[in-house]
């Protein structure tokens, strides 16, 4: 590991157990064995080292493989969307593996408990966790009313925030409660949301 990595990692130790706010540039030198001088040599400012963060945790679910492959695309020709619930938990069992990764659970700490204290996490988590992820699950459902497997009244729009607020809270849930999160309760978390994504998508199936 690199020196760059090693200030990337402490980094976000220190940011997802103390609060971005908290930390400085003096410190995450200490815990990494270097001179606070030679940050800079590799990010230039503690904002810079967030983004870094922040680039690697979108990079995660734009570029890999495991969440973007052909079985779980939004495409009207994609057969699985026949049957919706089998289309979420192929995606959910992607995303579990993914959130399962300890640089990853800790990204989803440092966004989720520090976003109501910096302006540049707010942010992230309304753009990126929010807004995008109702964007396609609102395709989703539009295409689901579409293809006549939901009902024509439903709402694509309000469905796709019901479908999504629910893992969102048990998340805040989750984080709040733990300093390390025990993998029984992420596992937990994943039967819940698929319970859940079960019961919604029932209660709008054409019969």
């Amino acid at each position: 590991m690199n020196t760059k990595e090693k200030i990337f990692n402490v980094s976000l130790d220190l940011f997802s157990q103390k609060g971005y706010d908290s930390v400085s540039l003096r410190e995450i030198a200490e815990e990494v064995g270097i001179k606070k001088s030679s940050i800079y040599s590799h990010y230039p400012s503690k904002e810079s080292i967030l983004m870094d963060i922040f680039d690697y945790f979108t990079q995660q679910f734009e570029y890999n493989p495991i969440v973007n492959n052909d079985k779980i695309k939004l495409d009207e020709n994609n057969p699985f969307l026949e049957d919706p619930i089998l289309f979420y938990h192929m995606g959910s069992e992607a995303i579990k593996q993914m959130v399962f990764q300890e640089t990853n659970l800790k990204i989803w700490k440092l966004i989720l408990i520090q976003m109501h204290h910096n302006e540049t996490i707010k942010l992230f988590f309304q753009n990126e966790i929010l807004v995008k992820p109702l964007v396609f699950w609102n395709g989703f459902f539009t295409l689901l009313k579409e293809k006549g497997i939901i009902r024509k009244d439903s709402n694509p729009k309000l469905l796709a925030k019901q479908y999504f607020s629910f893992p969102i809270y048990l998340l805040l849930e989750i984080c709040a409660k733990y300093d390390d999160i025990p993998q029984e309760v992420l596992e937990h978390f994943f039967e819940e949301t698929e319970e859940h994504a079960n019961f919604l998508l029932e209660s709008v199936k054409v019969k």
